[in-house]
């Protein structure tokens, strides 16, 4: 009953390089790579599958530079 609860205040520092990149890559890039598999081969599966390999395969280009 005597205690008092401590409280902490955690602080996370994000690069806006980051930022930048998760929006180029993963949200553009993916939807290009989706909507591109999805109109080539007219199925949604194919789509997602297109933009899942062709977004890693940019990032592991990228990282091997």
């Amino acid at each position: 009953m005597g205690m008092k609860a401590k409280h902490q205040v955690i602080f996370c520092a994000i690069h806006s390089s980051s930022i930048k990149r998760f929006l180029l890559l993963d949200c553009l890039a993916g939807t290009g790579f989706y909507y591109m598999g999805k109109v080539l081969s007219s199925s949604a599966y194919v789509g997602v599958a297109a933009s899942v390999i062709c977004t890693e395969g940019i990032k592991r280009l990228l990282r091997s530079r």
